[in-house]
């Protein structure tokens, strides 16, 4: 998917859901997950695996849920959970998108990783 229509794609789901999981004895994760801020920007609620660095790209409960991606009865029950409430999955959504425009925005990290490599 192009890159400028992934938002369009996105944004005809009802929430995100990609369980990641460790995998070779935990030598290999899931990293940030910008998958999951990507999907938080279109206003969609995201369950993420509890793998690597994915929680981080979630707050749990408000954004949407961390599961055990090895475990697809948790995964069913999150599903069930965000769908089955559509003001839930609104409310959620609402509040990744606000945390991507709060936090997330290039403005505030390119900073960040200025004044960190300036300090090396």
């Amino acid at each position: 998917v192009l890159y400028e229509k992934l938002p369009n794609f996105l944004s005809a789901a009802d929430v995100f859901a990609m369980p990641s999981r460790s995998r070779f004895f935990g030598l290999e994760v899931e990293g940030l997950g910008i998958v999951y801020l990507e999907a938080s920007a279109c206003g969609l609620p995201v369950i993420a695996g509890n793998s690597g660095g994915a929680p981080d790209a979630v707050r749990e409960g408000i954004t949407g849920l961390c599961v055990d991606g090895t475990d697809v009865k948790q995964i069913a029950e999150a599903v069930i959970h965000i769908c089955s409430d559509s003001l839930r999955a609104s409310e959620m959504g609402s509040a990744g998108r606000n945390w991507i425009v709060e936090q997330w925005r290039w403005e505030i990290w390119s900073k960040e990783f200025n004044a960190l490599l300036v300090s090396q």
